[in-house]
């Protein structure tokens, strides 16, 4: 999955929220269509859809000769948490798998060869790049 993601571009992970969203849209929703498009036909005066906002609850009924056929309840955290966190999820996973720029593909533990030690020279013979901090005289 790493790897699957790290080949994705900024337009790659836009697309993926509007795929999400039209996805999330046509499960959420398509229930709630559906039975309005039912009502509609009905008989006049037979059906009836009210739609409510209220204490931060959207509350949407169906009902059909005075018996309630469909209802839905969402309350806002509810929508504000489908809608935007797993969006936000997968640009946070995307953003920590992808390479970094002017970043090396080094392992972990791994580093230039001259910089690890060498068991086979003895310390005083590898060459430094500390100074002494003695005065010069």
């Amino acid at each position: 999955m790493k790897a699957f993601l790290a080949r994705w571009r900024p337009g790659h992970v836009v697309a993926a929220w509007f795929v999400y969203w039209v996805g999330l849209a046509a499960a959420t929703l398509t229930p709630t269509l559906l039975a309005i498009a039912r009502v509609t036909s009905a008989p006049k005066d037979t059906a009836n859809v009210s739609a409510s906002f209220s204490n931060t609850v959207l509350h949407i009924t169906v009902s059909q000769i005075g018996k309630a056929t469909y209802e839905a309840t969402a309350s806002l955290g509810q929508i504000a948490f489908w809608v935007g966190v797993p969006p936000l999820a997968l640009y946070a996973l995307w953003l920590f798998t992808r390479r970094r720029p002017g970043s090396t593909s080094q392992s972990l533990g791994e580093g230039d060869a001259e910089s690890l030690p060498r068991p086979d020279v003895p310390e005083s013979a590898r060459s430094s790049t500390m100074h002494s901090r003695a005065p010069h005289a």
